[in-house]
């Protein structure tokens, strides 16, 4: 990839995520200062310098380009007799002043696809949102049923968060959900689908894979928090229960309703552990 080539990706990735964190204010604003004492609605200074820099912009590349994004808003308003959104202002400035893009269909095309990638996702952790998990289990769920294939499901959930919560506070426990999170996603396959399910438990959709499979993916996942910083600092564990379709469940609803009773039992013989739906025992 040559410079200009990963200049046309930083600024793709700081467009979308302009447009992201736009559509997310849109109901309140955030106000900048420009010269003159008027206000407009354009990010703050700090939080824009904040997103250059972590595109590997140099502060002096970041402050000398939102000067220049200033400037071109300002002209845009004078024009058009109203405020601008930070979102047109830049996309104009890096089309009009910078050129580094021919036309602006290039940076539409990118934003949608960053929207719709976001919209699946959960916002603290990263892992696939609850929406989608239900989509992906009704797909996987088909999918196996056309071809008769198995797939089991594992459903993960952190010992004792709430404790955790009570004596640390709610931003440790964040990190707690982030870095438990990046552990299980660092241990599973790439064909499986990670989703938070909710508050402190998670849910993984392992395609083509048995009981036995399920229940080694859960145990690696153990065995990679183990080694995680948070696990060392705050003694960190995990219950898991699975189960697989068709053997023990043939829809969507028993699935989870059997997946979860499987955790309950692991938390009832003592947390720490990983219990497999099997017969109808659970």
């Amino acid at each position: 990839m040559n410079e200009d080539d990963s200049l046309m990706d930083r600024v793709l990735d700081f467009i979308s995520e302009t447009a992201v964190y736009e559509s997310a204010a849109a109901a309140c604003r955030i106000g900048y200062a420009v010269p003159g004492g008027n206000s407009g609605s354009l990010m703050s200074f700090s939080h824009l310098l904040e997103k250059f820099v972590h595109l590997d912009f140099t502060e002096d590349e970041a402050i000398r380009h939102w000067e220049r994004i200033l400037l071109v808003a300002q002209q845009l308003e004078r024009k058009l007799g109203q405020h601008v959104s930070a979102y047109l202002a830049i996309v104009d400035y890096f089309t009009s002043a910078e050129h580094v893009f021919d036309s602006p269909v290039l940076i539409e095309v990118h934003v949608l696809r960053k929207t719709e990638e976001l919209a699946m996702l959960d916002g603290l952790t990263g892992a696939f949102n609850r929406r989608y998990m239900d989509v992906a289990l009704k797909k996987e769920l088909n999918r196996s049923t056309r071809y008769g294939k198995q797939f089991s499901l594992i459903i993960l959930d952190i010992d004792d968060f709430k404790r955790l919560n009570d004596t640390y506070g709610h931003e440790v426990g964040d990190i707690v959900l982030q870095e438990f999170s990046d552990a299980a996603r660092s241990a599973i396959r790439e064909e499986d689908v990670f989703c938070r399910y909710g508050g402190e438990e998670f849910l993984v959709i392992l395609p083509e894979t048995d009981t036995s499979g399920a229940y080694v993916l859960a145990e690696r996942i153990r065995h990679q928090l183990e080694s995680a910083a948070i696990h060392e600092t705050y003694g960190i564990t995990f219950s898991a229960g699975t189960v697989t379709y068709p053997d023990y469940a043939d829809n969507s609803a028993d699935l989870l309703r059997r997946v979860d009773r499987a955790l309950y039992q692991a938390k009832f013989n003592g947390k720490n552990q990983t219990v497999s739906a099997v017969a109808d025992t659970l």
